[in-house]
């Protein structure tokens, strides 16, 4: 687990200075970090005129940085090596005004010396830096502005002012001083900072803080996690986002799974994208894109070359190695050429997906000899699931349009002899998932609803209609033609499905609750066992050929990503690699804990809650309630889209439930999703916050807000329809009138065609009228912000305009915050920051009385 830093606040701040609360005033800075000095040289020739007639002189020193400040987390004590013969240490100068000494006073030098300023709310103030040398000046890390001038012993020093914009938490302000040797002058460096209002603004020298919005923004992040066929070794990607656009860089790692250590590293600007091993030798490929082209690269880790087996395909697809590695099958994309009238007919729905005649077809490549066969075309796509133990026979799918049943899809399932191309026709089926081949070859696993094979999956009370989203797996017998609901009285959800080893076990990763766990199969006994693992929500998991290695990586609530080892037999992880773990070293969480209520009708609503890391049972706290309501429950994953961390972090206690209608709890739960829209969840939510008001007495009352996203979303409207119990609300891309996100979503009928079940708005008023928002816009009387992504395809957003619309001509409070070419997910590096900091000053507006953020983002 993540090591978390426990301390009360004094601890963990370790104020040193003076509290800088006295509007208009200009407080000295008292104490510094100094880093150096570190002596330097002007480069040779630099007398002489360059092509535009300038020499170069020591004030052109500032516009290149000789180290790379941006992870930088000044602390007394820490190195930062120089050269392979110097390195240097912050230290502390108690003091206002810091002296430095160069080592030699007739050539340039460099110093750093920076400070944290730390405040509990939004606040303005304006520093200033003063030193007789030039400077450049950097807060969390960005450049804000340098001082160019050199003064004269005897005169003033020059000075250079910065406005500071301080959310609630704490902020580095960094200075590196260029030591100019014609001076003559002392070298030295001072500062004040005077605040805009009474907010308290406090020094310290200490790195250690609480989770803001930059910090989460450029966490260390883990993907493409494979793993070899003899589970000796591990692959892995590590992204590091950084400022200004979140590029950062990327790199793969190969370590050893019993050891963890680094075997091989990859760096250098390459994709590796799709990183796949090969069934034998310690070779693997990964595919590498560039101006649209794909090729595919196979790495041989013991001749440490590398062959590129595909060059410059478009719109390749996925690909996946047959079981003796002597051939490849992929995916290329095909689109038809695109009309040019602008005027066209719509045959089916989906066309309006400008994606929906998108073809995807299915290649065979040999290995090593390098030519390739396609193998499927036509009018509909072919979908690869498996290549067949022996090599022979693939596993593919192909979905058509059917309005004659919900979904309004089937998918049809195919066994295709590689050599022959013979067909072999399964069954075609509604509510269909992924398949793969038993080790023996006899069998195959599928997932799908509970409806996929008529009612052979349901497991819900008479008059019930079951959760088609509540995935289940099933046993088909390729002989027989049997199928088999291996997981009919089991209440998870099955997120995927794979064997193990041998054609007994199957290892399943479940949506459980609020958690994604693994469990173990025993498929002749029905047996499962849950293997306990080292994160709370499992990501990716991969498997060995043989079925006793595994690694995976997660999260969980405070824990950022990990990548784990894990010994199928003894159930005993061990950590491969944590790319955080120094990343948030000095970032301190609250605690969490679970919690849950009882409804009048005897139902029992899963919960949790976050506490600000400075919690004081004695002290009282607004609340953030936060739940989905539709599907799946809201797990406990590290940060994501709404992060509950970051809430918490701002000095809210963030309540999480889990309504009736999510998967994980049972497919008589889910069921209640079906037709519901609110019905019984917006009465749980309501009783759920006010249960939790009354057994948290430190949970203020007039102080509980509301958020949602999608149907979440829908769910924040439709509460504020209905009660007074929240101060504001967020809904993100929510749902004010279901009929018209049912007719103009691009899933909207598909999605309602299982949350709605054989309802439509011309038979069922009471849902498509009585439960969207909407029709009830007049019962708002909270403060309600509106986000959608105006890229939106899964809920438009004219679903938010709608009753933003209703509410202003309402006169009621509310804003829209509009996010340009983004979709159902805000997924821009710097929209993302804007628009989550949208969404906390609004709360701070309405919940904590302090509109200073929100007014200076938007205006009062």
């Amino acid at each position: 687990m993540f090591l978390q830093i426990r301390c009360t606040l004094l601890g963990f701040f370790l104020i040193i200075a003076m509290s800088l609360n006295a509007q208009n005033q200009e407080i000295p800075v008292s104490e510094w970090l100094i880093l150096g000095p570190a002596e330097t040289q002007l480069p040779i020739y630099h007398d002489q005129q360059n092509i535009q007639n300038e020499t170069f002189t020591l004030n052109n020193l500032l516009e290149f940085d000789p180290v790379d400040i941006s992870g930088w987390t000044p602390e007394e004590g820490t190195t930062v090596n120089w050269s392979q013969q110097q390195s240097f240490q912050w230290s502390v100068h108690q003091g206002e005004t810091v002296q430095l000494n160069p080592a030699n006073a007739d050539h340039p030098a460099n110093a750093w010396v920076a400070f944290y300023v730390q405040t509990d709310r939004f606040t303005k103030a304006t520093l200033e830096i003063s030193s007789y040398h030039p400077f450049k000046l950097y807060v969390n890390g960005h450049g804000q502005g340098v001082k160019q001038s050199t003064e004269e012993s005897g005169d003033d020093p020059g000075s250079h002012s910065e406005k500071l914009v301080l959310t609630k938490g704490k902020h580095l302000i960094l200075a590196r001083t260029l030591y100019n040797p014609e001076s003559g002058a002392e070298w030295s460096v001072s500062g004040t900072i005077k605040p805009e209002n009474e907010a308290p603004v406090m020094q310290s020298l200490q790195p250690h803080r609480y989770l803001d919005l930059e910090t989460l923004s450029n966490q260390p992040q883990l993907s493409s996690l494979a793993l070899s066929a003899d589970g000796r070794l591990a692959a892995m990607r590590i992204n590091q986002p950084a400022p200004p656009d979140g590029s950062g860089d990327s790199w793969l790692e190969i370590r050893e799974t019993e050891s963890g250590d680094l075997y091989r590293e990859y760096r250098g600007g390459k994709d590796f994208g799709s990183v796949t091993w090969a069934p034998e030798k310690k070779r693997f490929t990964y595919t590498e894109t560039e101006n649209g082209e794909t090729s595919l690269w196979l790495a041989d880790l013991e001749t440490g070359s590398q062959e590129r087996i595909l060059k410059g395909i478009s719109d390749f697809g996925s690909y996946q190695w047959s079981p003796d590695g002597t051939f490849i099958i992929y995916s290329i994309s095909e689109q038809p050429e695109p009309d040019q009238t602008g005027v066209y007919r719509l045959d089916d729905l989906e066309e309006r997906r400008p994606w929906h005649f998108t073809r995807s077809f299915i290649y065979k490549l040999n290995v090593p000899e390098g030519t390739t066969q396609r193998l499927t075309a036509g009018l509909l796509s072919t979908s690869l699931h498996d290549i067949s133990p022996d090599g022979n026979t693939l596993l593919y799918s192909r979905s058509q349009t059917d309005y004659s049943q919900r979904p309004y899809s089937v998918t049809e399932y195919q066994l295709l002899n590689i050599e022959t191309l013979e067909r072999d026709s399964l069954f075609t089926v509604p509510f269909g998932g992924s398949g793969k081949f038993s080790p023996d070859g006899n069998s195959v696993l599928f997932t799908g609803g509970p409806t996929m094979f008529d009612e052979t999956g349901t497991n819900v009370p008479d008059g019930m209609i079951a959760n088609d989203y509540d995935n289940q797996a099933y046993v088909f017998d390729l002989k027989t033609r049997e199928v088999t609901p291996v997981t009919f009285d089991f209440n998870p959800s099955v997120d995927q499905a794979s064997w193990g080893g041998d054609s007994g076990t199957i290892y399943l990763i479940t949506t459980d609750r609020s958690y994604r766990n693994l469990y173990r199969l025993d498929v002749e006994s029905r047996q499962f066992d849950k293997i306990e693992t080292a994160t709370e929500v499992l990501d990716q998991v991969d498997l060995s050929g043989d079925g006793r290695k595994a690694i995976y990586s997660g999260t969980g609530i405070s824990q950022p990503a990990q990548a784990f080892s894990l010994d199928l037999n003894s159930e005993r992880s061990a950590l491969l690699r944590d790319p955080g773990e120094e990343y948030f070293k000095n970032v301190e969480f609250g605690e969490d804990k679970i919690w849950t209520f009882t409804t009048e009708e005897g139902i029992e609503i899963d919960g949790f809650v976050y506490y600000p890391p400075d919690f004081d049972p004695d002290q009282t706290y607004p609340v953030i309630a936060y739940y989905y309501g539709g599907t799946v429950p809201v797990n406990r994953a590290f940060g994501g889209r709404y992060p509950k961390e970051l809430y918490a972090a701002k000095g809210y206690i963030v309540y999480v439930m889990q309504p009736s209608g999510a998967i994980g709890y049972g497919q008589e739960f889910s069921a209640l999703h079906v037709n519901d829209w609110g019905i019984i969840v917006a009465d749980e939510i309501i009783d759920g916050v006010n249960q939790f008001l009354d057994a948290h007495p430190y949970a203020d009352r007039e102080r509980v807000g509301a958020i949602g996203a999608s149907y979440g979303g829908f769910m924040t409207m439709l509460l504020l329809t209905r009660t007074d119990i929240f101060a504001a609300g967020v809904s993100h891309a929510g749902i004010s009138n279901i009929a018209s996100y049912w007719g103009e979503g691009f899933w909207g009928f598909q999605y309602s065609s299982i949350a709605a079940a054989h309802s439509f708005p011309w038979n069922r008023e009471d849902i498509y009228v009585g439960q969207s928002p909407l029709y009830s816009a007049d019962q708002v009387t909270t403060p309600l912000l509106f986000l959608t992504g105006m890229s939106d395809t899964n809920v438009p957003p004219g679903e938010s305009l709608q009753m933003y619309t209703a509410l202003k001509l309402l006169d009621r409070e509310t804003a829209f915050i509009a996010v340009d070419d983004q979709d159902h997910h805000i997924l821009d590096y710097n929209k993302y920051k804007l628009w989550k900091a949208s969404i906390l000053s609004w709360f701070d507006k309405y919940l904590k009385d302090e509109p200073e953020w929100w007014d200076h983002k938007y205006g009062n």
